[in-house]
């Protein structure tokens, strides 16, 4: 694997910010409506978007077969075009899809259908549009999203989520990553570690003072960003399972993600000040709030 694709996909790694971690501290505090706490939660949730389209998009441009020239250049963009127009197309047709699938005569049939079609959407990102499969259970979710069966598919996809997927997931990170590989590379991890800082907190507390934000305010809103997550680990883990990161490279992300975890409470605790609290808002609830709210403040 080329070192410039190597630290392409490590850029990639640090897009993310992780939205359960900061929106959760953020709703302990009952400072999840203020308008750093909003900001946070809006620009977390952009940030994982573009994560995901990051992934794709080099994932793409740095497979064997996409090399450089002209042609097949071309040939990842036609594939990558035909997939998100199918994925438009189809997605008009989410409310009927599950409509249909509700009305089956069989146990969980809602359920049953969601996993499908999210299955689906994943198979055919990977082998249609050349772009990872996490893009298109992606783009299926938040097209269920849209539909009038949002909250029976939670409350299905939950427990099974977090009893069993989730889980599953964090252990299986766990022990792929070595660390016993850092030892001639903990210089490379530090300064990895640094760097996720760094970029973090200048560049959403810079914008953020720049938008008229107080040195306060944009300092929470910095410390906010600080954190990656579960994004960024399925991120690594799909450019280790593909080739497209070393051993040494994983391990140094996967340090750099709980990191960040574990730094972001404490540190978003230190800036926000006493607040009254807020009646509690669940977070899926919150984070579907935001374009409402958006929309409504632009009217």
């Amino acid at each position: 694997m080329p070192v410039f694709w190597e630290g392409v996909f490590v850029g990639t790694i640090l897009t993310a910010t992780s939205v359960s971690i900061s929106a959760q501290t953020l709703m302990e505090l009952g400072v999840l409506k203020s308008k750093e706490g909003t900001t946070i939660l809006g620009a977390a949730v952009i940030d994982d978007v573009m994560g995901v389209i990051l992934l794709s998009i080099v994932a793409a441009f740095s497979h064997p077969s996409g090399g450089g020239t002209v042609v097949q250049v071309g040939l990842i963009l036609v594939r990558m075009g035909v997939f998100f127009a199918g994925a438009l197309l189809l997605g008009r047709y989410f409310e009927r899809i599950t409509a249909w699938g509700d009305r089956l005569e069989v146990s969980q049939g809602l359920l049953a259908t969601v996993t499908f079609v999210a299955f689906f959407y994943a198979w055919a990102a990977e082998y249609v549009g050349g772009v990872a499969a996490i893009t298109g259970s992606y783009t299926a979710g938040v097209f269920f999203a849209r539909t009038t069966f949002k909250k029976r598919i939670d409350e299905g996809v939950h427990p099974l989520t977090y009893s069993v997927l989730v889980p599953v997931f964090f252990i299986s990170i766990g022990l792929r990553a070595n660390a016993r590989e850092l030892g001639p590379y903990v210089t490379f991890t530090i300064v990895l570690v640094l760097v996720a800082l760094a970029t973090k907190a200048i560049g959403c507390g810079g914008a953020a003072k720049i938008c008229g934000f107080s040195r306060m305010e944009s300092l929470r809103v910095a410390v906010g960003m600080l954190s990656r997550g579960e994004v960024e680990l399925i991120v690594a883990g799909y450019g280790l399972s593909h080739g497209l990161l070393g051993q040494n490279v994983f391990s140094a992300a996967v340090m750099m993600v709980l990191t960040t975890t574990m730094i972001t409470p404490p540190l978003i605790r230190l800036t926000f000040p006493e607040a009254s609290r807020q009646p509690t808002v669940v977070l899926e609830e919150a984070i579907t709030r935001i374009p409402d709210e958006a929309h409504g403040r632009v009217e």
